[in-house]
């Protein structure tokens, strides 16, 4: 084969999978412009949510998502409606839904009126 031809390969293989919609997934060397920032601005939004380390003290005990128990020290991502999750499992939903897992609430729309409020 083509060493050029077996380089191409490999580089497809390695690209980032990104779900455009919830259903539909594309290799990033597959998206359109328009598609690429919509997923930049959502990776913006998702870094913009507080992050920190499960010490125990919520009530919550369990991330809805992997379905199992928060360990103490394990890396959570806090939505605006007060939900936890594990980073990792909320970041993944969030690049497919933005809402809350829990309670449907829209995340986004969230940031953007916290971003208005500290602009007034």
């Amino acid at each position: 084969m083509d060493e050029l031809f077996v380089l191409h390969l490999n580089f497809q293989e390695d690209a980032p999978v990104y779900h455009v919609t919830p259903a539909q997934r594309r290799s990033v060397n597959q998206l359109s412009e328009e598609e690429q920032i919509k997923i930049a601005k959502r990776i913006g939004l998702i870094q913009h949510l507080p992050t920190g380390q499960y010490d125990g003290s919520k009530k919550i005990r369990e991330c809805v998502i992997c379905m199992l128990d928060f360990q103490i020290g394990d890396p959570v991502r806090f939505l605006p409606c007060m939900h936890i999750y594990h980073t990792k499992c909320i970041d993944d939903w969030l690049m497919r839904s933005f809402t809350c897992p829990s309670c449907l609430e829209p995340v986004e729309a969230a940031l953007l009126s916290s971003y208005d409020d500290g602009a007034q």
